[in-house]
């Protein structure tokens, strides 16, 4: 059904929760995981406050970002997935959006960080900005709630993804 399913990885335990979902997919159907990470450093808004990445910079953060997604990928590859690493250098939803066209993806599964109200407003949904531009068909994946464990008459709140 999907021939390719792309997951989008920022180096967060919440984005990385999108790995096993895309897995259980692509087991059935056979699928290539891609896995992206976008190498982007984000200018000022104001043009005198310009701070302009050098190449030493681009080049450490492309190896770091090559590391981390190989070490994803290894153990997949392991449990007989076929998975392809992919760095871009735009902004995360436009590259989420460049290589979903690109390598005509099917499906990209995503997790979004659950963010509403003002900080939602402030720092946007790269998740809301890929699901909104695409005819692609997309899978968010949400953050567990929070698990309450009561322990005499304290409350303690757990996070147990």
């Amino acid at each position: 059904m999907y021939e390719k399913i792309l997951v989008p990885l920022d180096g967060s335990d919440l984005a990385e929760l999108a790995i096993r979902h895309a897995q259980e997919i692509a087991r059935g159907a056979r699928s290539e995981i891609l896995l992206l990470q976008a190498v982007y450093f984000p200018y000022p808004v104001v043009p005198e406050a310009a701070l302009v990445p050098d190449e030493k910079w681009l080049a450490g953060a492309r190896k770091e970002a090559s590391r981390y997604l190989e070490g994803i990928a290894a153990p997949l590859r392991e449990a007989g997935m076929r998975v392809r690493a992919i760095l871009d250098e735009r902004p995360p939803a436009d590259a989420i959006l460049h290589v979903a066209a690109r390598e005509e993806v099917g499906l990209i599964v995503m997790s979004t960080h659950g963010r509403g109200g003002i900080s939602r407003m402030l720092m946007g949904s790269v998740a809301e900005r890929v699901s909104r531009a695409t005819s692609r068909t997309v899978m968010l994946v949400k953050p567990e709630p929070p698990t309450v464990v009561k322990r005499h008459d304290e409350e303690l709140y757990l996070h147990i993804p």
